[in-house]
């Protein structure tokens, strides 16, 4: 038992031998060609990462810009005849100042809380027609609903970078400090509403709400046009010609309703999805796998397939749907 090890000895002897055996030159070419491939893989991760965020994210500011100064103007005399009214709601991550818009009653009153979140391209002021036109569509029976209108950071007049952690992060932090200053008068339910990227937006922030806070009894959860995820939507835009595993390693910010949807689904969320046949940008049947992979769960969950519009113009086109998923409207 004392020479059982003895024998290996020389097979060590024997691998630094053969290690020796090979050039100097040949060594150093190989690794050399390693680093250029490690080089050349982190630039084409640089490379894609830009090319992502220039694609993904279209912020603008609201504050100075003409436009946006007259929506917010016109649109708040609409809503002072409907009981309404603007306010900037302003709220801090990281000790970093952010604002969103809250469209509400005049009056307070027990009301149905709804936080929204808008396409790429989209800020808290776009969503203002919507408001008021989705107001004058409400029952009079039903609860006079808050709408919280919510910039992600590095849109409106937020500061920071756009990515599904930081708005994860700003939309968690709007919503659990706007509770804090209605505590006196606190919502019926806590509802989510997303277009677009905002369905992305809306998905993780049911899922968060699921796991953070055992108290927390889910609402409605609304989606308009909701992608699977960003490499899905790559594979769609480069038309399948790279490998979903190439595009998953080189998409960052995946935005990925496939995951988060479900996950929120099964903590309660009550999910509809309105989804154009005709959307040009996020194909129907990114809606129609999303609605599927909820009732594989034995979930309830509503898909409607609005005709005559795309995906920019669905919101106004559809807005009875809307109202009747936002629970406003019988009809």
């Amino acid at each position: 038992l004392k020479n059982t090890a003895e024998p290996m000895a020389p097979a060590a002897s024997t691998a630094r031998s053969s290690s020796s055996l090979v050039p100097v030159g040949v060594r150093r070419r190989v690794l050399v060609t390693a680093a250029a491939v490690g080089l050349a893989a982190f630039g084409l991760r640089v490379v894609a990462v830009k090319l992502q965020n220039a694609l993904l994210y279209h912020p603008r500011p609201i504050t100075g810009d003409p436009y946006y100064e007259k929506v917010v103007s016109q649109t708040s005399k609409q809503l002072q005849r409907r009981g309404y009214k603007i306010e900037e709601f302003a709220y801090s991550v990281r000790n970093e100042k952010q604002k969103a818009l809250l469209v509400k009653p005049e009056q307070a009153k027990a009301a149905t809380l709804w936080v929204v979140f808008g396409g790429n391209a989209m800020v808290s002021a776009d969503w203002l027609p919507f408001c008021e036109s989705i107001l004058s569509l409400k029952d009079s029976s039903v609860a006079d609903p808050i709408f919280l209108l919510v910039d992600y950071p590095g849109y409106g007049d937020n500061g920071g970078e756009p990515s599904p952690s930081s708005a994860l992060e700003a939309s968690h932090e709007a919503l659990e400090q706007l509770l804090r200053q209605l505590k006196d008068v606190p919502p019926s339910s806590v509802n989510l509403f997303g277009h677009s990227l905002g369905a992305a937006a809306a998905s993780q922030l049911a899922a968060k709400l699921a796991r953070s806070r055992a108290d927390f009894q889910p609402g409605k959860l609304v989606l308009s046009s909701p992608f699977l995820s960003i490499d899905a939507m790559a594979a769609v835009l480069f038309g399948n010609l790279f490998p979903r595993w190439l595009l998953r390693s080189l998409v960052t910010h995946r935005w990925n309703n496939a995951e988060m949807l479900p996950t929120a689904a099964a903590a309660g969320w009550e999910v509809s999805i309105i989804h154009p046949k005709m959307d040009e940008i996020v194909p129907v049947q990114h809606g129609e796998e999303l609605c599927d992979s909820i009732q594989a769960q034995g979930k309830i969950c509503t898909l409607t397939k609005p005709e005559g519009c795309g995906h920019n113009d669905v919101v106004f086109a559809s807005l009875r749907s809307y109202a009747k998923f936002l629970g406003l409207s019988r009809l």
